[in-house]
């Protein structure tokens, strides 16, 4: 089902819900993505675009320590924690 619902942006489509046979030249989709930095450990989160910082902090899935490290290359020194 190609929809931008739930918790993504109009006009951004929903990664969870569309399948492979459904995508179609010129979509959009994305993930709004945060680190969350907590003394010497950090993690990142991602969820939709329409979530709030804090929503993806809390109830966002962990992306894995290599996409991480690739989109904060500057928290890198960091320890990661999942």
């Amino acid at each position: 089902m190609r929809t931008s619902d739930p918790d993504f942006s109009p006009g951004t489509l929903n990664p969870y819900l569309v399948k492979p046979v459904e995508v179609k030249d010129r979509d959009r989709y994305g993930y709004k993505i945060i680190a969350v930095i907590s003394g010497p450990f950090w993690c990142a989160y991602r969820g939709g675009t329409n979530w709030d910082d804090y929503k993806v902090a809390v109830e966002g899935d962990a992306i894995s320590e290599d996409v991480a490290k690739a989109l904060f290359p500057s928290l890198a020194h960091l320890e990661y924690s999942e």
